[in-house]
């Protein structure tokens, strides 16, 4: 290994070499016998300019110091433009990078000693490998020799032995096409069977179509049932709402005549308030017949809400029995539709089955034919290798298998064609069916909107007779307010009458009190004027008699007035 190949060039400054060829005696010391051959004449050349700059700076210090003697004020200003003290200042800093790139140069070598250490024993490896390696072509070209040796004799025998393997090869192919044709034949066989399976499965099937049909039958006939029964209880819904509407019109026309009559009686009441000059007897006779009719007002009224009562209670009723009777019918029509999408349902999912196994049966029948020709090929080519190698009882076995197997053929194809023709006789029943049930279900649609219109309408009606039970409870509340209005008038006229009574009872007490008053008055004045014609008559008598009947006069007429005053009294306490 070289030196230079190892040391990386652009660690070497060749300026510091300049200056220092102590580097240089260094490089060929560590490596003598190379070093001179690889330095090159440039850096010898550099060497020498440097040794004569060196020479030249010398020569110039010196030069520079005898002048230094002669004018020192030359020297001052040449001093720091001297090289030599440059190169002072910078030998420090070059000699730390020398001494760095000493050392890396150092480690540089022992790895390239490392290296070289390394490729020796490599190639000690190489050569040993190469040593055994020619050993073992040796042994193997040795054993190649009697590998030949050893073909060369077996060649003789094996060709005798592959003679008698081409004979037993030929041999074995003919037993496994026989044995292939017989299992085949069984295959046949098994598959004969199967499809006798299948179509006694599609009979059976076939069967429970027919009998599903018949139920499918069966319950369409029963929601026709339904439905008529559904239809008329909507009749008798509707006449049961028209007798609702009679009864609330007749309780209407008994709740306008019971307002006449209240309207009546309130005309009564008002005459009575406004005639207060009516005489007793005919004031008690009408406040009697007001009564009587009030109590007949109010009995009608009574009669009237129960009745109403019982309406609404009857209406509630027949209304609760409509929708559930609609519901009923609603969820029978609901559930006659989903049994008979399911059926639906069920008929093509039986069909397109069918339809399935009739073309798996179809393909199974045409690889048959196609095995089978297959077969009929092999089996002449069979009988031409079995002509020599096998006796004719073989032949004339497997001519009848044939035989049987094309004969098994033909009974399939024509079951095929039984189940054909009873698929297509299936399939039109089944249309004829989807015909029917999509009539059905337009007679079920065309009930159903009847039935939806009838309840429409018996809604409406419904909402009409609540309207008109509004209505009546209405007037019914107007009629009891009336008849409140029209007691407490009564009451009003019947206190008014019993403070009539009572003042015609005062009246009848003051005209008896006025009456006898007045008699006494007359009593006393007929006495008075018979004293009179007394005194009249005795003109004769003495002055003293008549002062004296003066004064019986004047005493009389001061109790007469006492007795009129304390009869004016009495009535008043």
């Amino acid at each position: 290994m070289n030196l230079l190949n190892i040391i990386n060039p652009s660690l070497i400054d060749f300026n510091i070499l300049n200056e220092f060829p102590e580097a240089c005696y260094f490089l060929q010391v560590n490596n003598p016998t190379e070093a001179p051959q690889k330095v090159s004449a440039r850096v010898i050349r550099q060497l020498k300019t440097t040794t004569l700059e060196t020479s030249t700076a010398s020569s110039s210090s010196q030069a520079s110091k005898t002048p230094k003697d002669r004018s020192p004020k030359v020297a001052e200003r040449r001093s720091p433009r001297s090289p030599a003290s440059e190169l002072q200042k910078k030998r420090p800093s070059r000699i730390s990078e020398l001494e760095s790139q000493i050392s890396q140069l150092h480690q540089d070598l022992k790895k390239a000693k490392d290296q070289l250490s390394s490729s020796e024993s490599w190639k000690t490896r190489a050569e040993q490998e190469a040593e055994d390696s020619k050993k073992q072509l040796l042994t193997v070209s040795s054993k190649l020799e009697d590998s030949q040796k050893q073909l060369s004799e077996l060649s003789a025998s094996e060709e005798a032995h592959i003679a008698e393997i081409q004979q037993l090869k030929v041999q074995l192919e003919m037993v496994a096409e026989s044995e292939a044709a017989q299992s085949e034949l069984q295959g046949l066989k098994e598959n004969l069977a199967e499809t006798l399976s299948l179509m006694e499965d599609m009979k059976n099937q076939l069967q429970d179509c027919k009998e599903s049909e018949a139920r499918a039958q069966a319950v369409v006939s029963e929601t026709l049932l339904q439905l008529e029964t559904a239809k008329k209880t909507v009749d008798t819904l509707r006449s049961d709402g028209m007798k609702a509407n009679e009864a609330y019109d007749s309780i209407a026309l008994e709740l306008n005549q019971s307002r006449a009559r209240v309207e009546s009686l309130e005309g009564l009441v008002r005459e009575l308030n406004s005639g207060g000059e009516i005489t007793e007897n005919g004031e008690i006779g009408k406040s009697m017949q007001l009564e009587a009719e009030l109590t007949s007002v109010k009995a009608e009224l009574g009669q009237l809400r129960t009745e109403l009562e019982t309406a609404e209670v009857k209406y509630h009723e027949e209304q609760t029995e409509s929708t559930l009777k609609i519901r009923s019918a609603n969820e029978v029509v609901e559930r006659i539709k989903s049994e008979s999408s399911l059926r639906e349902a069920e008929l093509e999912a039986e069909l397109n089955k069918t339809k399935a196994d009739v073309e798996e049966l179809k393909a199974n029948l045409m690889d048959k034919e196609t095995e089978l020709q297959c077969i009929s090929e092999e089996n002449e080519g069979l009988h031409m290798k079995l002509e020599k190698s096998l006796p004719c009882k073989r032949e004339y076995e497997l001519e009848k298998e044939l035989k049987k197997a094309e004969e098994d053929v033909a009974d399939l194809k024509a079951n095929l064609m039984d189940k054909e023709t009873e698929l297509q006789n299936i399939s039109e029943e089944n249309e004829m069916l989807k015909l029917e049930i999509k009539g059905r279900e337009m007679e079920k649609g065309k009930a159903k909107n009847e039935i939806v219109s009838e309840l429409e309408a018996v809604r409406v009606a419904e909402r009409e007779a609540l309207m008109k039970l509004g209505y009546m409870s209405e007037e019914v509340e107007k009629s009891n307010r009336r008849a409140a209005r029209v007691e407490e008038q009564l009451e009003a006229s019947q206190a008014a009458t019993s403070e009539m009574e009572a003042e015609l009872r005062r009246l009848k007490v003051q005209s008896d009190q006025w009456r006898k008053a007045a008699e006494a008055a007359a009593a006393m004045l007929s006495a008075g004027n018979n004293a009179n014609i007394v005194g009249r008559a005795g003109k004769f008598s003495p002055p003293d008699s008549e002062d004296i009947d003066d004064d019986l006069m004047k005493k009389k007429n001061g109790n007469v007035l006492k007795k009129i005053g304390v009869l004016w009294k009495k009535p008043q306490k």
